[in-house]
């Protein structure tokens, strides 16, 4: 072994010192670029034996075809063609080989060939052919080559560039013409004379990537065909025979052509010749039947409106596909799930064909109902419980919602099938069951049956606006296919109900007709099912599906049959359901029970004594309990009794016993907890014992509340006290909860509890609550210690406001200067947030609640509060955040917006004539709001191509046009010698500027010619179809002297802001002393400055 064999061993091997590898490494590299490199490695490539030198020499060669080649001389490239055949000749097909090697020499003849063959290399197919032979390693090697060519030549999975694309055509064009005859020639032999699995499948595969792009008539033929069928009965081999008939079928064609191949292949009877023994070569199987039968129904599709010729093909296609069909229903039907699943695309997609017919023919109504009896075997259980973190359980939980969504599509074409077949399931299951509990149920087994059947005759004498079908044969096949059940397993139970609950989702997409003729279907199902013995049952699955299924279609029990609802009730109340002892089933039991309850409020009014007497030991907030009843599940009792007392508008001596039943606990408790301070001896022990269950003490009074409200749901108008005797318990627990937060002032879930409390109390006390905000407001925010609750405060002040209105002027006054000021506080940080943090979202959410704030005061008629004795000072603090958030831009453009509609509220209330004007407000109108007005819309940041910049801008026509209905001819004559001279705008745009300012000019064309002056300073396209508007005048001139000009409009607006700001100083004494004395801030990216405006 020399220095060269050395170095390349010392590479790999792991146990040399880095030193010496890092040595091996650099004198490696140096002979990869040698000029020579290409001859050293074809000598050392003859006379090693070691792998390690073979393959880095090959890979040298690699490097200099795909990277040196064009530095090699004509002389060098032929010596390297010659060297690599020679090595393969004497060397390569007489040895057994490394595949590593023989594949790396694959790759390299083939680069080399996609060099040469075009131009100097016709012959290289030929060479490689006369050297095949049965005893040596000559085939390997060659269909190796003929692989690599697809992978580099054929193959779309890699990017190539067009210059590469148009050679790798002309190559296989070349090809076309002489080689792949020869070739095809070659694989034929090979199949006939060797025995080799190996060889057969890797020509096989061959096949399979080169039957695309060359001759189909050269495979589909008498010779390949019957190999192919002879090998499809080969175990070792049959996988392969299988891809290569898939991918004959995939080949692109038209369709009369794709219907003759597939006319000519037959692969009902191809399939005969496999042995359907092993699952993972079913699915393969199964994989070719689904891709024949898409490929029939689509060549179908796409004859159809072809003339005789389509007509013939149409006839001998259906053939196809009936063969088709009845190769899906043996592999839908199979035992596997994964085998199914392989032909389920061709299923789906005939049931898409026939629902764009009309009229189905009697042979189509037996394919839909043998799929829907296939679909209602494939959906069954395998076990009774649902285990979510079993990956075979998510995997069939997936393949079950393809099966559902299928079964709804049936159901859509043929909804008069799919119900008697439903309720023939749904009987059958009911008498097997009640017959194995030894009972007797004459309401069951006769009149409600009876009833059943009755309305199954009613839906099928329906006629369906899609199809008028034939009602005896689809009744015919569907008791056919329902002959089976006499012995009914748990599953069996399962997915006869749970094909019930999917009629529901499918109904949607069927006729009103359709639907109103199923309504008492679905009744008599619901009572049929709540009679039976069905959901007393220990499997989890089937009490699932059993409440699911009642709650989905409660509401079509007759309301002459309201008597069966207490047989509903009674399956929720029961151990079928709240009580049951699998936890899961317990809690889906009480999420649709308080489902239920929203439902059908009215026809559960008479029962709710019962559901309160069945709860009442749920409904104990303790520790105790909840091991055996979660509290999430406690909130949906308490919310579902809410819902039902607080609507039932209940006699007041009845109403107050219900509630005294269930609140008495909770507020007792309460009570007890805050009086004795049992929270003062919480530790992480004890896991914080008793405020946990203040928590939830809170949180369930809060959610029995939802059912209960002050106002009027339809009109929003307060009802009468007499209405509203329930406010009484809910007040003393306000007494209470009101405490906590002082009481418990670092817990931040008492104060979150706390504001949820408050937001159910606007809506439940009413009016009853304004008098007790005095109180209540400030201790929420000396509570609001936190930007979070902070903004939840500020949630609940809003709600107030939007509740309350004018009316709480008295509560708003006194407290929004405190308010006002915590927020500056809370965004003055004295570091600037980290990008996109959570800190810098929370800041940015403050200060949309701020404006959202100042908003809710000018669209609930509480301006006036702004101008007051108590916050006139805040006033042009106020003022100079809206005007700083004007100027926001970027992620705050739903701050801008906001604050653009601020501002034109502003201009309405507080200018003269307006409702509470301000004197001195036209210093800030002209200094200020004017300016923004066309500052904002021309800066760079705003994009007028954006929604949110295109309503700002019409906010910003609607606060001009404000202006100059204020303040006349003043604001008038300022646009039209001063403002809109200095932005350079020509005399004739400026008069129509004055023009449609004026009162009597409709407001859209001023908006309008805003937008295209505006888009005109910016360079951006104009056009308009107004006629009211003509700004392309001097355009060309403006733009041109709009550079020119810019530095002179700067310097005029520097000393026009300076005259203004004299003036400002001058006419406003008594606003600076005020202002020196308070912050006079504004919001923008950093919180609130000091300094001002």
């Amino acid at each position: 072994m020399d220095e060269f064999e050395k170095a390349i061993i010392y590479c790999f091997d792991p146990n040399v010192s880095e030193d010496i590898k890092q040595k091996a490494l650099a004198y490696t590299e140096s002979i990869k670029v040698a000029p020579d490199a290409w001859l050293f490695c074809l000598e050392r490539l003859g006379k090693t034996q070691t792998v390690l030198v073979k393959f880095f020499c090959l890979q040298v060669f690699q490097e200099i075809i795909l990277h040196r080649y064009e530095t090699l001389s004509r002389t060098d490239r032929l010596n390297l063609r010659t060297g690599l055949m020679n090595w393969f000749r004497l060397y390569l097909i007489n040895n057994q080989e490394e595949s590593a090697i023989k594949n790396k020499y694959a790759q390299v003849m083939v680069l080399l060939f996609k060099q040469e063959y075009l131009e100097n290399w016709l012959t290289f197919f030929d060479e490689f052919l006369s050297m095949l032979s049965p005893g040596n390693s000559s085939i390997d090697i060659f269909l190796r080559i003929c692989k690599s060519i697809d992978e580099e030549v054929v193959s779309f999975d890699v990017h190539r560039s067009p210059a590469e694309l148009a050679q790798n055509t002309f190559i296989k064009d070349t090809m076309r013409e002489s080689a792949i005859t020869k070739i095809v020639a070659s694989w034929y032999e090979i199949l006939v004379h060797h025995q080799s699995p190996p060889l057969i499948n890797m020509t096989l595969q061959n096949i399979k990537t080169y039957v695309g792009w060359i001759d189909i008539s050269l495979i589909v033929n008498d010779k390949f065909i019957p190999l192919f069928c002879k090998y499809l009965g080969v175990r070792v081999v049959r996988d392969e025979v299988c891809d290569c008939f898939k991918e004959i079928i995939n080949k692109g064609m038209d369709p009369f052509a794709k219907l003759t191949l597939i006319q000519q292949l037959q692969i009902k009877n191809i399939i005969k010749f496999a042995q359907l023994d092993d699952q993972e070569f079913n699915i393969r199987v199964g994989a070719l039947i689904n891709l024949t039968g898409m490929e029939i129904l689509r060549s179908l599709e796409s004859i159809q409106t072809s003339q005789q010729e389509g007509l013939i093909k149409n006839q001998s296609g259906e053939a196809l596909l009936e063969d088709m069909l009845q190769l899906l229903f043996q592999f839908f039907n199979n035992e596997s799930n994964d085998v199914s699943y392989s032909v389920y695309g061709l299923a789906s997609l005939y049931v898409q064909k026939l629902k764009n017919i009309k009229v189905l023919n009697e042979k189509q109504l037996q394919h839909i109902t043998l799929l829907v009896q296939i679909v209602r075997n494939k959906m069954r259980y395998k076990t009774s419980r649902i285990e979510e973190d079993d990956e075979s359980e998510i995997k069939f939980a997936d393949f079950r919602k393809d099966l559902s969504n299928l079964f709804r599509n049936i159901f859509r074409i043929c909804p008069e099938m799919v119900g008697s077949f439903i309720a023939t399931n749904i009987q059958r299951i009911v008498e097997n069951k009640n017959n194995n509990k030894n009972t007797t149920n004459s309401t069951i087994n006769g009149s409600t049956i009876d009833n059943i059947n009755n309305n199954t005759n009613n839906i099928n004498n329906t006629n369906n606006t899609n199809n008028n079908t034939n009602i005896n044969t689809i009744n015919k096949n569907a008791n056919n296919i329902n002959n089976n059940y006499d012995d009914m397993s748990f599953s069996d139970i399962e997915v006869s109900i749970y094909l019930l609950f999917q009629m529901g989702e499918g109904i949607s997409a069927t006729s009103e007709e359709t639907l109103k003729s199923f309504e008492k279907f679905f009744g008599s199902m619901v009572v049929v099912l709540s009679q039976s013995s069905i959901s007393i049952t220990e499997h989890q699955v089937v009490s699932l599906i059993y409440f699911e299924t009642i709650v989905r279609y409660a509401k079509y029990i007759p309301l002459d049959e309201q008597q069966y609802l207490s047989s509903v009730l009674k399956s929720f109340l029961d151990e079928r359901g709240i009580h049951n002892k699998d936890a899961l089933v317990r809690s889906k039991a009480g999420y649709l029970l308080n489902k239920l309850a929203k439902q059908l409020k009215v026809q559960m009014f008479p029962y709710i004594n019962d559901i309160i007497d069945a709860l009442k030991n749920h409904l104990i907030i303790s520790y105790e309990i909840q091991k055996e009843v979660p509290f999430e599940e406690q909130l949906n009792f308490y919310e579902s009794l809410g819902f039902l007392i607080g609507g039932a508008n209940l006699p007041i001596e009845k109403e107050q016993l219900y509630i005294e039943k269930i609140l008495n606990n909770p507020i007792t408790k309460m009570e007890e907890i805050i009086a004795k301070q049992l929270y003062k001896g919480d530790t992480k022990d004890n896991q914080f014992y008793y405020t946990v269950q203040l928590t939830q003490l809170i949180n369930v009074i809060g959610t029995f509340s939802k059912g209960f409200s002050s106002f009027n749901a339809t009109n929003g108008q307060l009802k009468p006290d007499a209405y509203c005797n329930y406010k009484v318990y809910f007040k003393r627990s306000l007494e209470s909860i009101i405490q906590l937060p002082s009481l418990i002032p670092a817990n931040e879930e008492i104060k979150s509890r706390t504001f949820f409390y408050m937001h159910r109390m606007v809506e439940v006390l009413g009016k009853d609550l304004k008098p007790l905000l005095v109180k209540i407001l400030p201790i929420l925010l000396d509570h609001a210690t936190t930007i979070d609750t902070l903004l939840e405060f500020l949630v609940f002040y809003n709600q107030l406001i939007s509740k309350y209105k004018e009316e709480l002027f008295d509560v708003i006054n006194p407290t929004l200067c405190p308010i006002v000021d915590r927020i500056y506080k809370s965004l003055n940080t004295t570091v600037p947030p980290v990008e996109h943090s959570d800190e810098e979202r929370a800041l940015n959410d403050l200060k949309k609640s701020y404006f959202q704030l100042i908003q809710a005061l000018f669209t609930h008629n509480l301006a006036s509060t702004l101008t007051s004795g108590l916050n006139l000072p805040l006033f042009q603090q106020i003022f100079n955040t809206v005007i700083s958030g004007c100027q926001s831009s970027g992620s705050s453009e739903s701050i801008q917006k906001v604050c653009f509609v601020i501002l034109k509220k502003m201009i309405d209330d507080y200018s003269p004539g307006g409702p509470h004007a301000v004197n001195g407000f036209q210093t800030f109108i002209y200094d200020q709001v004017v300016p923004i007005c066309f500052q904002v819309p021309l800066s760079d940041q705003f994009n007028m191509s954006d929604f949110t910049s295109t309503v700002i801008l019409m906010e910003i026509g609607k606060s001009l046009r404000s202006i100059a209905q204020k303040y006349g001819d003043e604001f008038l004559t300022y646009m039209n010698t001063i403002l809109l001279p200095k932005l350079n705008v020509s005399q004739e745009l400026i008069n129509q500027f004055i023009k449609l300012l004026q009162p009597s000019a409709p407001i859209k064309d001023f908006q309008e010619l805003l937008k295209l002056f505006i888009r005109q300073k910016k360079g951006l396209p104009i056009k308009t179809s107004n006629s009211n508007i003509n700004i392309n005048s001097n355009s060309n001139n403006n733009n041109k002297n709009n550079n020119n000009n810019n530095n002179n409009n700067n310097n005029n607006n520097n000393n026009n802001n300076s005259n203004n700001n004299n003036n400002n100083s001058n006419n406003n004494d008594n606003n600076k002393n005020n202002n020196n004395n308070n912050n006079n801030g504004h919001i923008n990216g950093n919180g609130v400055n000091k300094n001002g405006h």
